[in-house]
């Protein structure tokens, strides 16, 4: 747990760190853009209209701008219709041309300049300011006033100060036009991805604040003096009474209902030519703005390509109004970090399953039930959760079980190799094997094997006239031939006796191929050992017999010896009878003897072949035995 708590502490570091860096920043929107098509459109609040400058009004009018008299008018048909704030998405900022009067000899020529300021003093309306961030620049003497008469009048600095570099340009109507109207910026940044998820609720320009287009709407729609909104910059603004959360740059996410057009939409010549009922537009929030193709700016969203900006301010607006605010950042800072170390400890404790399949099974759920309560947070409570660093928690936290997991099978691998090496000195490789890997299924249980008996005849009187290392290099080599045929046919080396060996097979579970191998074993022994007598023979020492006894028959396999010491073994009258069987052979040639019960099963596999030589003597008494046993012989011819 030492581990998972500085993998959670890293992750949350991090967290902190960077999660407004491009890369997770851009990770994160994407994921959010999931949560936004997951959910789908929903209804937006019915206090938003859109009076949109689309194709059709263009094409009316014949030209792009459109007149400003026409503006006029439909700001003055929006005030009859009694909308609430009226927000004018066009950057005004060189005058029309004049035009003749309207009755002859009657005054100087009248602009759609002086019909749009008319308008616009009688209604509640936003016009839009626009910023540039040159370096070095600096804003004349008029700018500065309009910057202090649009700024906001409350701001309370706290503890944190906002982290962006202010503005040094400005971009705003006419002065006829400015007078007499509320201004916002609309200062509206898409991610670096291109994807627009937030906008400024207020920029630092010349120490002061400018309230954004949106925010500045939203307190005509419900009448505030500008003293009922403070900017807290350590936590976002206070609108009539109601906290709206922003980040550090005091950016508040949208909250986006659904592809264009969601938001009403009304087309601008059908209002100056009265087609819209009045009811649509009043007590309402009305922007105007550019909707027709390559008239206006526009924005990529979760659901859209080309949303036209107003219907983006148009959305922020009914943010702002209905209170839809999409929480993020330091308002669910600590939501964050619990998701981030929660389902970190989650993936540890997964990743300790004891199968590997459960454990990524359990990764994948996990990270399936992160997206579920990501998706029912910001569906049903508004709330945009950090996946992306807690989805990082998850992966580093299974990352690193899965390698501890890996290193530990890898050394657990290496030492059981090393046990099977250092037993397989003293045991049989199949008995280091089975040691290794826990006993089997088999111990301690009764079964049928075939259990082979060696012996060296005469090795007493061999052994009289060599040295003690000789003796003991003979028997190497002796053991070493035994070893390699009995393991070549699968047999299992019990144990070397001397000049002799104990082998079984079927100590993994009884097989009808076993008599076949054992007596397929015995033969291709002794013919192995008659070509090393005849080596031996060449210089001048005596022949080798050797004695093969085998029986086949009920054992049981098991752990035999003391408390202390035991080895892995047969036990029953099939071994007893086995041993006894190499004793009968006494022959001056290589021999081997089998029961007659060995015999049957060789044959019963078809195997007639490895009987040919043998020999069926009459039943013969077995020492210790009070029955007699029908035995099988054949002698091995050790000359050449």
């Amino acid at each position: 747990m030492t581990v998972a708590g500085v993998l959670m502490a890293a992750t949350v570091i991090a967290y902190l760190a960077w999660r407004d860096a491009p890369l997770p920043s851009a990770l994160e929107g994407q994921m959010l853009a999931w949560r936004f098509q997951t959910r789908g459109a929903i209804p937006p609040p019915p206090q938003v209209a859109v009076i949109a400058i689309d194709d059709a009004s263009i094409t009316a009018y014949k030209r792009w701008p459109l007149p400003r008299s026409v503006l006029a008018d439909a700001v003055s048909r929006l005030t009859e219709a009694g909308a609430n704030a009226i927000g004018l998405d066009l950057l005004l900022l060189d005058e029309e041309a004049a035009t003749a009067p309207a009755h002859p000899g009657m005054g100087q020529p009248n602009t759609g300049d002086q019909d749009l300021a008319e308008a616009l003093a009688k209604a509640p309306v936003v016009l839009p300011l626009a910023f540039t961030f040159e370096p070095g620049g600096e804003m004349d003497e008029d700018m500065v006033r309009l910057v202090r008469r649009a700024a906001l009048s409350v701001v309370h600095h706290g503890s944190v100060k906002t982290q962006m570099a202010g503005a040094t340009g400005t971009l705003a109507p006419i002065a006829p036009l400015r007078e007499q109207v509320n201004l916002g910026h609309v200062n509206v940044l898409a991610d670096q991805d291109g994807v627009l998820r937030q906008i400024h609720l207020a920029l630092p320009v010349g120490g002061r604040y400018i309230p954004a287009f949106p925010l500045e709407l939203t307190r005509l729609f419900h009448a505030l003096p500008k003293e009922k909104m403070a900017l807290l910059l350590d936590r976002g603004l206070l609108l009539n009474g109601r906290l709206v959360p922003t980040d550090a740059q005091l950016r508040l996410p949208l909250l986006y209902y659904g592809p264009p057009k969601t938001i009403p939409t009304y087309s601008l010549v059908d209002l100056v030519n009265d087609r819209i009922p009045r009811q649509r537009l009043a007590g309402r929030a009305v922007l105007i703005g550019a909707t027709a193709v390559g008239a206006g700016d526009t924005f990529v969203t979760p659901f859209s390509l080309s949303l036209p900006g107003v219907e983006a301010l148009a959305t922020v607006t009914a943010n702002l109004i209905s209170g839809q605010i999409l929480q993020h950042g330091t308002t669910v800072l600590l939501w964050d970090i619990t998701l981030i170390v929660g389902f970190g400890l989650a993936a540890f404790a997964i990743g300790h399953l004891p199968s590997p399949f459960a454990a990524a099974g359990g990764f994948v759920v996990l990270s399936l039930l992160l997206f579920i309560v990501a998706q029912l947070a910001f569906q049903y409570s508004l709330v945009w959760l950090n996946l992306s660093f807690a989805l990082l928690s998850i992966l580093l936290n299974t990352s690193f079980v899965a390698l501890s997991r890996i290193v530990q099978e890898r050394r657990g691998r290496r030492d059981m190799e090393r046990q099977k090496s250092n037993l397989s000195r003293y045991h049989s490789p199949m008995i280091a094997d089975l040691l290794a890997h826990g006993m089997p299924e088999t111990a301690g249980r009764r079964q049928l094997a075939a259990i082979m008996f060696i012996d060296l005849a005469d090795f007493t009187a061999r052994c009289e006239t060599m040295a003690p290392e000789v003796a003991a290099d003979f028997l190497r080599a002796f053991h070493g031939r035994v070893e390699r045929v009995v393991l070549a046919h699968g047999g299992m080396l019990d144990q070397f006796l001397g000049d002799g060996a104990m082998v079984i097979f079927g100590i993994r579970g009884a097989a009808p191929q076993d008599p076949v191998t054992a007596l397929a074993c015995g033969r291709r022994l002794l013919d192995d050992i008659s070509d090393w007598s005849r080596q031996l023979e060449t210089q001048g020492q005596p022949p080798l017999v050797v004695r093969v006894g085998i029986h086949y028959g009920p054992v049981v396999i098991s752990r035999l010896g003391g408390s202390s010491q035991m080895h892995f073994s047969a036990a029953g009258d099939t071994v007893n009878v086995a041993a006894r069987l190499e004793s009968i052979g006494r022959s001056p040639t290589s021999t081997i003897s089998i029961s007659s019960a060995l015999a049957a099963a060789v044959q019963a596999q078809g195997r007639h072949d490895l009987l040919q030589g043998f020999t069926e003597l009459p039943p013969q008494p077995i020492r210790g035995r009070s029955e007699k046993l029908s035995v099988w012989t054949l002698q091995h011819a050790n000359a050449a």
